[in-house]
């Protein structure tokens, strides 16, 4: 028995710990300060259930200007990835070797108001299944998750995923055969030239090192942005890459998203993305210039279709879905007074 399994066998599966996080490694993180879940079980046949943990203070995911604060739809991403690797390693036996890489993700977040932040960290129940598991010579191949959201008691969306599992040699080679080369590394590469980053308030952003567009232009109904991204970032870029990972994608994804709400008039203070359906087509290399770009949505339209070009080629598209909150009232002056 695993020393995993093991810790659990005395309580009741449904019960989930908040207490600590797992073992990082678990969850291919290398900063325990980027480990979200807390706890992982088997409650049925082909059935997981976890635990992830939301912070109140992080340098990144609670880097947002939106007023009220809702728990970044990205951080529940990231714990659905997180969920999901190590659950595969735990209990589909899935080896510590293996590299996945994210072939098509989507999250949407249908109650918003259940998301808000308040004064303690969220709770984060995800029910992970894997629909598809292939296997080829006893290693899986292709992993498709699906997963259930549960936010402080309440149900607040639904994620899914399809990855595809290699080892660290064939990774290594598939890289070498694409590129016909081996792909340089985020510390072997020039750093992107942030000269002209946005500004973060053009983006619902705070700090400028969470800002990853620059150089926007619009021309034809067609918004468009350089992907620039700090490398020193270590919440995008958590270990060495060797190409713009998942995550920074959807980063820029969302940020055009936002940068779109703000020319468009909208109240960037109240605009959320609340939902994100993406597909990676290939691998975005670090060494050639990406492109970001999506039609201006027109007549209060929500959803934001957003593609990254990269050498004259798509290498992803993302489906981007906005959200705004409400204006709050203004109390009167006998309002205000009581």
């Amino acid at each position: 028995m695993s020393e995993t399994l093991a810790a659990t066998t005395a309580e009741p599966a449904f019960h989930i710990r908040f207490a600590h996080t797992v073992d990082r490694h678990l969850v291919h993180r290398a900063a325990v300060a980027e480990v979200f879940v807390t706890d992982a079980r088997q409650i049925g046949d082909s059935v997981y259930l976890a635990g992830a943990q939301t912070p109140l203070s992080h340098g990144y995911y609670n880097d947002h200007l939106q007023q009220p604060a809702l728990t970044d739809v990205l951080l529940v991403l990231e714990a659905c990835r997180q969920a999901a690797v190590c659950a595969a390693h735990t209990f589909l036996d899935i080896p510590m070797d293996t590299s996945f890489l994210v072939n098509e993700v989507s999250v949407q977040l249908d109650h918003p108001e259940a998301l808000r932040t308040g004064s303690d960290p969220g709770e984060l129940q995800l029910l992970t299944e894997y629909p598809t598991v292939r296997m080829k010579a006893d290693r899986a191949r292709k992993v498709g998750v699906a997963q259930e959201l549960t936010f402080n008691g309440r149900p607040v969306g639904l994620a899914s995923m399809q990855v595809s599992a290699l080892t660290k040699t064939e990774y290594a080679a598939l890289r070498t055969y694409q590129r016909g080369g081996v792909a340089p590394s985020t510390r072997e590469v020039p750093r992107p030239d942030r000269s002209t980053v946005l500004a973060p308030e053009q983006v619902g952003r705070s700090s400028r090192g969470n800002v990853v567009l620059a150089s926007p232009a619009f021309e034809e109904g067609r918004l468009t942005a350089q992907l620039v991204p700090d490398f020193d970032n270590r919440s995008l870029f958590d270990h060495e890459y060797d190409h713009f990972p998942a995550m920074t994608l959807l980063e820029g994804a969302r940020q055009l998203g936002l940068l779109a709400a703000y020319w468009g008039g909208r109240p960037l203070n109240r605009t959320h993305v609340t939902g994100v359906d993406a597909a990676f087509l290939r691998f975005a290399e670090l060494d050639a210039p990406v492109v970001v770009s999506a039609e201006m949505p027109q007549g209060g339209k929500d959803t934001l279709d957003v593609v990254f070009e990269q050498s004259g080629r798509t290498v992803a598209t993302a489906s981007i879905r906005l959200h705004e909150e409400p204006a709050r009232p203004v109390a009167g002056p006998a309002e205000s007074a009581a």
